[in-house]
């Protein structure tokens, strides 16, 4: 999906810069010197989940857009989020065409809660 995602994004003129997991994301931000205007994160993650990546990508002072795909979000992981200001949770699979428009235009109405 990682893969998939980086061409269709890309596809919108997004520069997409991809990770293996949540560390590697993590170290992929500082590599770029935290230069993101928005990063999208799986929740279910090896060696880091999302929500540890989302607690520490704030606690080193970012502060743009922050989307949360998952196949399976439970309400308890949602409660989790609350304090992290998320722009957006997207159930997986899910349009590409809704997740570029929210990261181009605003959160507006484009986040798919889970099921």
């Amino acid at each position: 999906m990682q893969s998939a995602l980086k061409i269709e994004l890309g596809m919108y003129g997004f520069e997409v810069v991809t990770a293996a997991h949540g560390i590697d994301a993590l170290m992929q931000y500082k590599t770029h010197s935290g230069n993101f205007g928005a990063i999208v994160t799986d929740n279910d993650m090896p060696h880091m989940n999302g929500l540890d990546l989302v607690r520490s990508l704030r606690e080193i002072g970012f502060k743009g857009r922050i989307v949360v795909v998952s196949g399976n979000l439970k309400v308890e992981d949602l409660r989790a989020y609350q304090n992290h200001a998320i722009s957006g949770f997207f159930h997986k699979p899910f349009e590409v065409s809704l997740l570029a428009s929210m990261l181009l235009q605003g959160d507006e109405g484009h986040c798919s809660p889970p099921e």
